[in-house]
């Protein structure tokens, strides 16, 4: 998934990979049956999930990622430039706690919602360009313009939505992207 250290390789779910591994090897459980466990697991929807891609930029859904910690794990293995679009209704949202990251690894950040100018005075001095949207399919227009071959347009609200649930949210972004290659 998100073209980070893959989502498996995380800070935050190598512990339970580690004990897993340790002990499938103390069972000896055959590999056979690891890989058919493994290929059985069901992934969150709309947690960090690949969308599309689209002239060599990749489209990534986590739209469930609906506060501050949530994407800041989202953030944390990124290895590659992003074009955020985030936003929502969080009028108690510490933006600044996802500082570090950002200033390493967004481009430009696309707000929608109502959190725009929380998001905007938070993030204004560590990401350089920084544009408001009025919908999600504007942000994602706007997206695909800023983003170049090798970028990663991520979908990572860090606020609960203004109108929809997250999966609501979350399906219009993918069908938004899906567009962007007819």
């Amino acid at each position: 998934m998100i073209y980070i250290e893959e989502l498996t390789n995380t800070r935050h779910s190598q512990p339970s990979t580690m004990v897993a591994g340790i002990s499938t090897k103390i069972l000896q459980i055959r590999k056979e049956n690891i890989k058919q466990s493994l290929s059985d697991i069901n992934t969150i929807e709309h947690r960090q999930d690949f969308v599309a891609a689209v002239d060599g930029v990749m489209y990534y859904d986590d739209s469930r990622a609906e506060n501050v910690n949530a994407t800041w794990f989202t953030f944390e293995n990124i290895v590659r430039p992003v074009i955020w679009i985030a936003g929502g209704n969080s009028s108690d949202a510490d933006f600044k706690d996802l500082k570090k990251v950002t200033k390493k690894k967004v481009k430009a950040l696309i707000c929608v919602g109502s959190s725009n100018e929380s998001l905007k005075k938070a993030l204004s001095k560590d990401v350089k360009d920084i544009y408001e949207a009025k919908s999600l399919e504007e942000a994602v227009n706007m997206a695909s313009l800023l983003a170049k071959e090798n970028d990663i347009v991520l979908f990572s609200p860090a606020c609960k939505s203004d109108h929809e649930t997250y999966i609501e949210r979350g399906n219009l972004f993918a069908k938004t992207v899906k567009q962007l290659k007819k």
